[in-house]
């Protein structure tokens, strides 16, 4: 089972709180179309004071996920778009060959993707997830072919998010939906 700790605990406490919204859009790498991920809605009684860059985000804490399957973010995640993401997001985008900003762009979406459907170990975990979930019939062998492509679509299709068989931040998000309500 993919298990991927959503460490939003600095992001809330009992006190008043103040809420953050944010949505963001990027294009997927086989259309031209956009994917819309979904707004999040995070809480935090010292946004200013915990990050210069403003509150966490649940979109944040999967991209920071994502950066340590690859071997990028040495930290918990916790949402937080602070120096240490933006630090391993250059690092990836300098080994992925695109624009360094430090920045989590269209550009980066879409290398963040591609690096993790070529990441054999994670995508075996991934297969084992939708076999559980009854979405992929196997095996489970890492390779990110048709069979797998097949089986992130029918996911993406069960959570109604745009179906294109990328393994995207709100793909993620979608899997580790449908995992806990098993």
């Amino acid at each position: 089972m993919v298990v991927f700790v959503l460490a939003l605990a600095a992001c809330s406490s009992g006190a008043d709180d103040t809420t953050t919204t944010t949505s963001t859009t990027f294009p997927t790498a086989t259309t031209a179309a956009t994917t819309t991920l979904p707004a999040v809605t995070t809480t935090s009684s010292t946004t200013t004071t915990t990050s210069p860059y403003g509150g966490a985000t649940l979109l944040t804490t999967v991209i920071q996920q994502e950066l340590r399957i690859l071997g990028y973010f040495h930290g918990e995640p916790d949402g937080i778009l602070g120096p240490v993401t933006e630090e391993a997001l250059k690092e990836f985008q300098t080994e992925a060959g695109i624009t360094v900003d430090g920045d989590y762009g269209p550009e980066t979406y879409i290398a963040l993707a591609d690096a993790l459907e070529a990441d054999e170990e994670f995508i075996t975990t991934v297969q084992e997830d939708l076999m559980e979930l009854k979405l992929y019939p196997g095996p489970a062998d890492g390779d990110y072919g048709s069979g797998t492509v097949k089986g992130i679509e029918a996911l993406q299709e069960q959570c109604d998010i745009d179906v294109d068989g990328r393994f995207t931040p709100q793909t993620h998000l979608c899997l580790e939906a449908e995992m806990d309500r098993l």
